[in-house]
């Protein structure tokens, strides 16, 4: 019996000496703090403004009038470079008065020709193929096209021109007198 007592009194004791071994540890601990993420900025500007208007603008054409070219600057003025650029052009109709025979806004955005499509100092105009039965590339041909992935703009205070001409055909007829169209370009910058 003694020698029991002996064995589990050695083997209690065992086990608080192996309890004490696990709780005297030594640690240490240092912290990383400032650590901040902020997500950076994309922002186009047309000239200095979110967005111009009356850019290319003409009251009273008349077949062989040209209006142009014209220039927007796009500016980044974000922290992040945009890799493409995306230009979409629309048009609605917009007659003046008196209209005596009201041409469609197709048929009219056809009868203006594009002569000018500058994008970073290089012509783009290759770009627009001819949709409709016309021998020129015009405004409905321009609305038509995916010029979509043109290079992008670097980061602030990165800029590229956009520029823009047209000429009113001097095949133009009567029917169009006071017929006109509400064009609007769009421009995305994409990271």
């Amino acid at each position: 019996m003694k020698k029991i007592l002996g064995l589990t009194i050695a083997f209690m004791l065992f086990i608080g000496m192996a309890g004490i071994g696990t709780w005297a540890y030594f640690s240490d601990t240092e912290t990383s703090s400032g650590n901040v993420l902020v997500a950076g900025t994309l922002d186009l500007k047309t000239g200095d403004y979110d967005g111009v208007t009356a850019t290319l603008t003409a009251d009273n054409m008349k077949p062989g009038d040209t209006v142009g070219p014209e220039t927007i600057t796009l500016k980044n003025t974000g922290s992040v470079a945009g890799a493409t650029l995306d230009l979409l052009f629309a048009y609605i109709e917009s007659d003046s008065t008196p209209n005596v025979v009201n041409m469609s806004a197709d048929a009219t955005a056809a009868m203006i020709e594009v002569t000018t499509l500058n994008y970073g100092g290089a012509s783009i105009l290759g770009s627009v193929f001819n949709t409709n039965a016309t021998a020129w590339i015009d405004i409905q041909d321009l609305a038509a096209a995916d010029l979509s992935g043109q290079s992008g703009i670097a980061a602030s205070p990165g800029t590229k021109d956009f520029e823009i001409g047209v000429l009113l055909r001097t095949e133009t007829g009567n029917d169009f007198q006071a017929d006109g169209i509400n064009i609007t370009m769009t421009f995305t910058l994409n990271q």
